[in-house]
């Protein structure tokens, strides 16, 4: 066997090809052919067998007046016309009840071969009490010579398309043999080497010649970690106060335009501020905002976020007399960044970012209860990471802490400091101008089918 394969491997692939294809011929002509012979032979037999009872059951219904009436010429005809008229048919003959021929018709031409006939018999119980017998001689031998036609122009035509296909495979093995070893010579070598490589394939020599210009799996360097750290991030929690109050008065429609309105204005806020959109729960909304290599004041985003919405919020109540009234709280985000989330390097596991995320959403859901309507509260860590001459303004919220829900005394925003508030002016006016184009084909909406916002029951 080793030496078999030994001898398949130097062989060239132009016979590989050929004998592939001979030997799928060779199984044609083992497998199939046979296979069909046998069962086309079982077809025959059993049509022939179903044909003789046949003709041998309507034989019956035809004679039996005849013998009622004792006709004999009437008997004769219908053995005549059956026996001339039918091929199948060499002979028909009535036997009376003592075994003795009544009457009989045997086809003219010569006798056939007795062993190929068959022969069926019936018999007949008349209305008198005699017992009859009609007896009918087959010659399967027309069917069995239809079926050996069908045979032969199957195998006929095997074989042709099994003559074509080693003719095919043999032009293809001998294109790309000659392919290859063209490729084989434009590539370097060692020429001394050339006769020793003579008994192999095409495809053996091409491996040896490549096989110096091929990149080692062991030769590549793994390159060390070069990923930038995780960077800081804040959530901001946007709690639509109203929400359950406009589910149950406005229709479908009303209420399907505002809170698509809605997921507009929250795509050209995280838009224009990098702000990422978080899934929602509780009647909230929550938005990530993570500090940029160029840009570290990810908070200001954040709070700038919030007062456009607010203030594009009350625009659309005002003007279309429903929409939604907000409260938002902003906490920085202990969770790593989402780029690197699920990673071992970083020491943390998908479990626990879950357990954070979940903690993190709770507490900004609680604080956001309560702040009041338009209002934006934060934490002392928020407060303090703001540098002063950021120009924002926040003042403690009386009896916050005294909340169970509040982990810490809660802080009010009040106000921007006017270099911050003519900032956020000009972001506004782009904002309003941005959303006037929404019926524009450029504009891509923030839902193709229904609103993003989560209702909850």
């Amino acid at each position: 066997m080793d030496t078999l394969s030994e001898h398949l491997k130097k062989t060239g692939l132009q016979k590989k090809l050929t004998l592939s294809a001979a030997l799928l011929s060779l199984l044609y002509c083992l497998l199939i052919l046979p296979l069909l012979y046998f069962q086309l032979n079982s077809l025959a037999t059993s049509q022939a067998q179903l044909f003789g009872q046949t003709m041998s059951r309507q034989l019956l219904g035809q004679v039996r007046q005849p013998l009622l009436n004792q006709d004999a010429v009437s008997l004769q005809v219908v053995l005549d016309n059956l026996v001339v008229h039918t091929a199948m048919v060499k002979q028909a003959a009535v036997f009376k009840p003592d075994n003795s021929l009544f009457a009989e018709s045997v086809e003219a031409s010569p006798a056939s071969n007795s062993a190929s006939s068959e022969v069926f018999k019936q018999a007949l119980k008349l209305a008198n009490g005699a017992n009859w017998q009609v007896q009918l001689t087959l010659d399967p031998s027309t069917l069995q010579q239809q079926v050996m036609t069908i045979f032969w122009l199957v195998s006929g035509l095997g074989c042709l398309l099994c003559a074509l296909m080693l003719y095919w495979t043999h032009r293809l093995g001998n294109d790309i043999g000659t392919r290859l070893q063209n490729l084989t010579a434009c590539l370097p070598g060692d020429e001394a080497d050339t006769e020793a490589n003579t008994e192999d394939d095409e495809v053996s020599r091409l491996e040896k010649r490549i096989a110096p210009l091929l990149l080692k799996p062991a030769t590549i360097v793994c390159e060390p970690d070069t990923r930038e750290p995780a960077q800081e991030s804040c959530c901001l929690a946007i709690r639509c106060i109203n929400l359950p109050q406009l589910q149950a008065h406005l229709s479908h429609d009303n209420l399907h335009r505002v809170l698509k309105r809605f997921d507009d204005i929250i795509a050209a806020t995280g838009e224009l501020f990098k702000g990422e959109r978080l899934s929602g729960a509780n009647n909230c909304v929550y938005l990530r905002f993570v500090a940029s290599a160029n840009d570290s004041n990810f908070l200001l985003r954040a709070i700038s976020s919030h007062l456009s919405l607010v203030e594009l919020q009350r625009e659309q109540a005002n003007d279309e007399g429903a929409g939604l009234i907000l409260s938002s709280a902003l906490a920085i985000d202990p969770l790593i960044d989402p780029l690197h989330k699920g990673d071992d390097a970083n020491g943390s596991c998908q479990f626990m970012q879950d357990t954070a995320a979940e903690a993190t959403f709770g507490q900004l859901s609680a604080t956001s209860l309560l702040a009041d309507p338009w209002q934006l509260l934060t934490n002392d860590t928020v407060k303090t990471k703001i540098p002063a001459e950021a120009g924002i303004y926040f003042e403690a919220l009386a009896g916050a802490s005294t909340n169970a829900s509040s982990t810490s005394e809660a802080f009010l925003f009040t106000d921007l400091g006017s270099e911050q508030q003519a900032l956020f002016e000009r972001q506004l006016a782009y904002l309003r101008n941005r959303l006037s184009e929404n019926d524009q084909p450029h504009w891509q909406h923030s839902a193709q089918g229904n609103p993003l916002i989560n209702i909850a029951s």
